[in-house]
């Protein structure tokens, strides 16, 4: 089912997109204008939403749900990241050359807002203030990335595993609760590791008080504890 972006009704879209990175700090009536003809759109379970390689006819803003962003190398499926409701999916190609260079696909079930490529670089062309404004954006994803990049060659498996399920806690400190919000193989892929080497990281981190119990779920006693052991210069 679509609905247009800027149509009655659709606060609460326009919401969302003013806190996701690309919009945030514009005037609504910007994001209303850069969206008009977007429309929602819902994917199932393993659905592909488009290939690398594929021309950027529309990007992507995740509302709801999770997508698997892969490349393709020598035969073999390699997971950049899985994608997040706010995670814009296709800029970079869209003002790059065109076409996507990654794969992504949907786990379980996603919305996303779909936004006209074209019309969007056409209204952009005129309004110097919110390409840099973007470019901030895409510049401050590009060191999140760098990030990940450097804790997958300097941090150890349980360190990773550690910072991974301390992105997913809402608390900041004592003691919390969270579930793994996909399959742990995924996570492991993820994470840079193989699905044995992810055991082993949960064993390491039970004497941390991190305990993994049923149905995906982590209860971790020591969020404060948790976080000084993610960080330890000590990477051996």
């Amino acid at each position: 089912m679509s609905k247009d972006a800027g149509a009655p009704g659709a606060k609460d879209v326009l919401l969302q997109l003013q806190f996701t990175p690309l919009f945030a700090g514009l005037a609504e009536a910007d994001v209303r204008s850069l969206t008009e003809g977007a429309r929602m759109v819902t994917f199932g379970h393993e659905q592909q939403i488009y290939q690398a390689g594929d021309k950027v006819v529309d990007f992507y803003v995740v509302m709801d749900g999770h997508v698997e962003l892969s490349i393709d190398s020598d035969g073999k499926r390699s997971v950049v990241e899985v994608a997040r409701r706010g995670t814009v999916l296709g800029d970079a190609a869209m003002f790059g050359d065109g076409h996507f260079f990654m794969n992504a696909r949907v786990l379980t079930a996603a919305t996303l807002l779909a936004v006209p490529a074209e019309s969007f670089l056409t209204k952009l062309a005129g309004r110097k203030d919110i390409v840099l404004h973007m470019l901030s954006t895409m510049s401050f994803r590009l060191r999140m990335l760098v990030r990940q990049i450097a804790e997958l060659k300097l941090k150890t498996t349980a360190q990773r595993l550690g910072s991974f399920l301390l992105s997913l806690a809402d608390a900041d400190e004592g003691r919390a609760e969270v579930r793994f919000p996909y399959d742990k193989k995924l996570v492991a892929d993820e994470l840079g590791m193989k699905p044995e080497s992810l055991s082993r990281a949960l064993a390491k981190l039970a004497k941390l008080g991190v305990s993994s119990k049923a149905d995906n779920l982590v209860v971790i006693n020591d969020l404060d504890g948790l976080r000084e052991f993610c960080v330890e210069d000590d990477l051996g």
